[in-house]
């Protein structure tokens, strides 16, 4: 091993504190979604705002009806969140695709 190298500069400030960062959720719900037709869910910072990130979830109301979605989308937009969703094969009777994005949003000065 050699010797330690120099120290380098100081980094950038960080952001004042305290800082504010919110989460915002969506939450759609389908009942029985058809094959292959894709439910897609976005949620949006404020205008205020800057996205730093987030995440979706899929769940069915019939623990069997797990195995019958595939998650397409995952992945942060311009002002938020998006997900989208779509069922692989047909759901039981009576069961939903639940579908809810998550956005975290930084607050930043005006």
């Amino acid at each position: 091993m050699g010797p330690p190298g120099q120290v380098g500069p100081p980094g950038p400030p960080g952001p004042p504190a305290p800082v504010t960062i919110t989460a915002r959720t969506v939450e759609r719900s389908v009942l029985r979604p058809n094959v292959n037709e894709p439910l897609t869910v976005e949620s949006e910072c404020l205008p205020s705002e800057q996205v730093i990130g987030g995440g979706v979830r899929a769940a069915a109301t019939a623990p069997g009806d797990v195995a019958r979605m595939h998650l397409q989308e995952d992945g942060p937009t311009a002002v938020g969140w998006l997900g989208r969703v779509a069922a692989v094969s047909r759901f039981a009777p009576g069961s939903s695709l639940i579908v809810t994005t998550t956005v975290f949003c930084l607050e930043v000065a005006p």
